[in-house]
């Protein structure tokens, strides 16, 4: 009896060491692993540079609410460093979307 996985087939796994393990009897059909690499880095790049999630990307609106009651939760977790660190990307958010939002800071 012999297993074939369609990673395999599809050539998923792009490791050199995959390579050592894949089995002789399978014929691989395509590269796939290859776009998904190249896809897996476009999207770290533009979170690492902030060009995602951009408005277009985050149509949700968190209440304020909702948001002091998640950083109370993670406080009284013990967990105050990730509390303050979602309380500057609230900001961060926040700050990011008044531009595109119409308003003006005269009105």
């Amino acid at each position: 009896m012999q297993v074939l996985v369609y990673h395999d087939l599809l050539g998923m796994l792009q490791h050199p060491h995959h390579a050592k393990v894949t089995p002789k009897f399978c014929k691989q059909y395509g590269k796939v692993g290859d776009v998904i690499n190249k896809a897996l880095s476009e999207y770290k790049q533009d979170v690492e540079s902030k060009a995602f999630p951009s408005a277009a990307h985050t149509p949700y609106k968190i209440n304020t609410a909702d948001v002091t009651g998640f950083l109370n939760e993670l406080q009284k977790m013990g967990l105050n460093e990730a509390a303050s660190a979602a309380e500057a990307a609230v900001v961060e958010m926040e700050m990011a979307i008044k531009p595109s939002d119409g308003s003006s800071a005269g009105n």
